[in-house]
């Protein structure tokens, strides 16, 4: 009886210690609560299905290089002591969970295939950090050595062709016009009436915008035949009209040069010509208040040199009878200066104005241009 009652009690205690063996009853020999990491044990039981729970992997940029390591030999430990007491293995579990908490994640089996690879992670990141599409281009302005080159071309040009046109504003006949028949113009001692010095002033005129020789002036005389010109004074009128023949020669290529650099400059992403435009006007500007401080401090010292700088001795002096004098006396040259001058002056100021057209715009694709930058 003994013996038998011992036999009965053997089996007895047997039965739960092989329950608890038993993989299959992991789930139920543990209690969740008082030891929580037991549930995520994998099941070793040679029927069990793959689990698709969490596993843990070490991430591609893991800073701790000893943690892919210690992960798989954990996860290797396991699978060996599938027979073993199921709490030894979920102790294991627990210690290699606290040991590479800062190194590893939880993802599911099922999508370790789903990991960037660095290829697909630099593509994603390169997309991320572009420039939208649909955000408007901005271009980026570039000066080349031509830039430069016809930045100061039309710098130069400019105060020519101002100059080019201020004379020809008073080499016109409506400036004639307005000077001999103008209130508190001097008459002309020797007889020539207003209308006189229109008639031969216009001569005067047209001489030096055509193509004709000196012969054009000596062919006028008076109505008893006396001709209006002497030699002297055809001899300078040809200087002059030679003079300002080259002036407007230089104002053409002046022109002509600067068309053709702004074609250029006003390519897309080009300098534009604005900085030229303005320092021309600037430079004009300046160059005129020179001039113009010097004729104020002394008008004949002025008017003297300038003819000595331009023409030769001898060539430029005349009497107050000859026709030169009369039909272009001292007070015509002050009015034509102020007049000139002030033309210029205007031209100079609406260039400037001009050149800040479209400012605002450019300021603003500017600082788009900057924050794009900036942002990437």
């Amino acid at each position: 009886m003994s013996s038998g009652s011992a036999s009965a009690a053997d089996k007895q205690s047997q039965a739960p210690l092989e329950a608890a063996n038993d993989p299959s009853t992991d789930t139920e020999a543990f209690d969740p609560i008082t030891d929580p990491i037991a549930e995520d044990a994998p099941k070793h039981s040679a029927d069990a299905k793959p689990s698709t729970g969490p596993v843990r992997v070490t991430p591609a940029h893991s800073t701790n290089p000893a943690s892919q390591p210690a992960t798989a030999s954990t996860h290797t430990a396991a699978q060996k002591s599938a027979g073993t007491d199921s709490a030894a293995v979920a102790s294991t579990a627990g210690a290699s969970s606290s040991t590479d908490t800062g190194a590893t994640r939880e993802v599911p089996q099922n999508a370790r295939t789903a990991v960037m690879s660095e290829a697909d992670w630099a593509a994603v990141s390169k997309a991320a950090t572009s420039t939208d599409a649909r955000d408007p281009e901005v271009p980026e302005r570039r000066r080349s050595v031509l830039d430069v080159i016809g930045t100061i071309w039309i710098m130069l040009a400019t105060p020519f062709v101002l100059l080019a046109l201020a004379v020809r504003f008073v080499a016109s006949g409506i400036f004639l016009k307005f000077e001999y028949f103008r209130p508190g113009f001097p008459a002309d001692q020797f007889g020539f009436s207003a209308a006189d010095r229109e008639h031969y002033g216009t001569y005067v005129i047209d001489y030096l915008h055509n193509f004709d020789s000196r012969r054009y002036l000596a062919d006028i005389v008076m109505p008893n035949g006396e001709p209006i010109f002497i030699s002297d004074e055809l001899s300078h009128m040809a200087d002059v009209k030679g003079l300002i023949s080259l002036l407007y020669l230089v104002a053409l290529v002046g022109i002509i040069g600067s068309v053709l650099f702004g074609i250029y400059m006003c390519r897309k992403n080009g300098s534009g010509i604005h900085a030229g435009v303005r320092l021309g006007s600037i430079f004009s500007i300046v160059f005129m208040a020179a001039v113009a401080v010097v004729a104020v401090l002394g008008w004949d010292s002025f008017f003297r040199g300038f003819h000595k700088v331009f023409f030769a001795d001898g060539t430029w002096e005349f009497y107050a009878d000859d026709s030169l004098i009369r039909l272009f006396p001292p007070q015509f040259w002050v009015d034509a200066g102020i007049a000139g001058g002030g033309l210029f002056v205007l031209l100079a100021i609406i260039l400037f104005l001009l050149s800040f057209t479209g400012h605002k715009k450019r300021r603003a694709l500017r600082k788009a241009r900057k924050d794009a930058e900036a942002e990437i």
